[in-house]
């Protein structure tokens, strides 16, 4: 099955940033911890394939984002596996949330029955920065 799923980063200097990445999944039914596998190993296979230039950064640190250097250089991706635990890490941890069809997915554990036409978005606010 076919699912585009899209990930916005709130709070950038230069606005928001979005990017989107398209899965194919074995079935409609999967956790949220499955779904994050399968969207960070694909952004990382990409990558690798030179067919991205950098993995969306949902699961980065508002340090990564917000460096001085954030507009020119972002982290390479690691190996796939380490990828997807950071990634799984910081959505237990709320560093970002995941939305499907508008309701918030609070738990890893969550069964998420998906179809191509669900609306999934992977979310990131940064914190305001200055005063």
């Amino acid at each position: 099955m076919q699912l585009t799923v899209t990930t916005i980063i709130f709070g950038l200097p230069t606005g928001q940033r979005i990017t989107s990445v398209q899965l194919t999944l074995p079935s409609g039914a999967c956790t949220a911890q499955e779904l994050i596998a399968q969207k960070v190993g694909q952004e990382v296979q990409e990558c690798m394939l030179q067919q991205r230039t950098e993995v969306s950064g949902e699961y980065w640190t508002p340090e990564v984002w917000l460096s001085p250097t954030a507009r020119t250089a972002r982290p390479t991706p690691g190996p796939v596996l380490e990828e997807i635990h950071h990634a799984q890490q910081a959505f237990a941890a709320r560093a970002y949330m995941i939305v499907v069809n508008n309701q918030r997915i609070w738990s890893s554990d969550a069964v998420l029955a998906l179809t191509p036409e669900t609306q999934v978005e992977f979310i990131k606010i940064l914190p305001l920065v200055g005063g």
